[in-house]
């Protein structure tokens, strides 16, 4: 059984279904991938997971613009494309259509209720439609969001930190349709940062993070009065809103359970996209899952082979990303022209636009630290003249 079919939960049930699992797959919602909570922004590699090719692609990004508070900027990309702006709802349904194709039996308003032990597996109490259901599973895998009840039920720990978020789409005139906008300062998004994404066809997607207890919307109010000239225009078309539980060491497995996705924190430090870790993360874990059930072992040791084998895919980039994290938290705004500066740098510029990755930004950082050494002297932090990593 799996509980949510995002595209971490429709990932694995596609997996064992195809592996030939008789595979139950929950969501609590009534449609497929709403409500949104993500910005749909990807790089290739995602659409190469899914195995869709370009068929849920809006737009096609080549770069990024910069901005700070005091009215420095800087544009990132060499002219190819860095990333591709999805219809999420379309991959979600996409996913999960893939799942059914291959047996999986998908209920919708179905909500997980409770979780207990029973003879070697799990008995799980659901409520669809009103009526209550009993059913008893030897594999649970909690695909069900930052929130995950799974999770909860099962005892396993949750995320050290979580960002919470405010996102719309609309009509933004005048916008690049090649680039994405950053927005970096204290006073709008406190410890996170605010964007702009081009879908195409005239429709603009922006969103804001704030993770020091200011509410999104008032950070986007404020957003708006510090760069008037950029939203002026702006005209909401639908707003969403959602909790982004950035990635940190935990555990995700226990007897006859996995957690995947945001359920399991599958989220990078950096940026927050989960959409790529946590699609891998579905279908680790349900290739440690066919193992183990063929085996009848559903223990907690047979299943932390699944943790390992994500971690052999992100740990050491999660890992170079948490730490960039935590620098990023102690900047102040004069640090961030300082860093815009320095990024302008011929060398440094060519650097980022050469290896840039949203996915693995860890290891562009790492070839920046190699080429000045004394990149942190420019950040005010206690880790300033320290090497985050060799």
């Amino acid at each position: 059984m799996i509980a949510g079919a995002g595209p971490a939960g429709s990932s694995a049930a596609r997996v064992l279904a195809k592996n030939g699992f008789k595979v139950l797959l929950l969501e609590e919602h009534s449609n497929i991938g709403v409500p949104l909570h993500c910005s749909g922004l990807v790089t290739p590699r995602t659409l190469d997971e899914a195995g869709f090719g370009n068929n849920p692609v809006l737009n096609r990004i080549t770069g990024a613009h910069i901005h700070t508070t005091s009215g420095t900027n800087l544009t990132i990309g060499g002219g190819k494309t860095q990333a591709l702006v999805i219809d999420r709802v379309k991959l979600d349904r996409m996913l999960a259509e893939e799942a059914q194709n291959h047996g999986t039996d998908l209920q919708l308003n179905t909500k997980l209720v409770s979780i207990e032990r029973y003879k070697g597996e799990l008995r799980i109490r659901t409520q669809r439609n009103g009526t209550h259901n009993v059913i008893n599973t030897k594999l649970l895998i909690g695909a069900d969001g930052t929130h995950s009840r799974v999770a909860r039920y099962m005892g396993l720990s949750e995320p050290v930190e979580r960002v919470v978020g405010l996102g719309g789409e609309g009509i933004l005139p005048h916008t690049d349709t090649d680039n994405v906008n950053v927005f970096v300062g204290n006073a709008f998004s406190p410890g996170w940062f605010a964007w702009t994404i081009p879908l195409g066809n005239g429709k603009t997607r922006i969103g804001i993070g704030t993770s020091g207890g200011m509410k999104p919307s008032e950070g986007l109010a404020r957003l708006f009065e510090t760069f008037p000239e950029h939203f002026k225009e702006w005209k909401p078309l639908q707003w969403t809103g959602g909790t982004i539980p950035l990635w940190s060491r935990r555990h995700i497995v226990a007897d006859n359970v996995m957690l995947v996705g945001d359920a399991a924190a599958q989220v990078k430090p950096t940026s927050g996209g989960g959409i790529y870790p946590g699609m891998v993360g579905g279908r680790l874990a349900a290739q440690i899952g066919t193992e183990a059930l063929s085996k009848n072992d559903l223990s907690s040791n047979t299943l932390k082979a699944y943790p390992k084998l994500w971690n052999d895919s992100f740990g050491k980039e999660f890992k170079k990303g948490s730490d960039l994290r935590h620098v990023f938290r102690t900047l102040e705004d004069r640090d961030f022209d300082k860093l815009i500066h320095l990024f302008g740098r011929p060398r440094l510029l060519r650097t980022i636009n050469k290896y840039g990755d949203i996915d693995f930004p860890g290891q562009m950082f790492t070839r920046l630290t190699s080429i000045a050494p004394l990149l942190w002297m420019f950040v005010r932090t206690p880790l300033r003249y320290m090497p985050l990593w060799k």
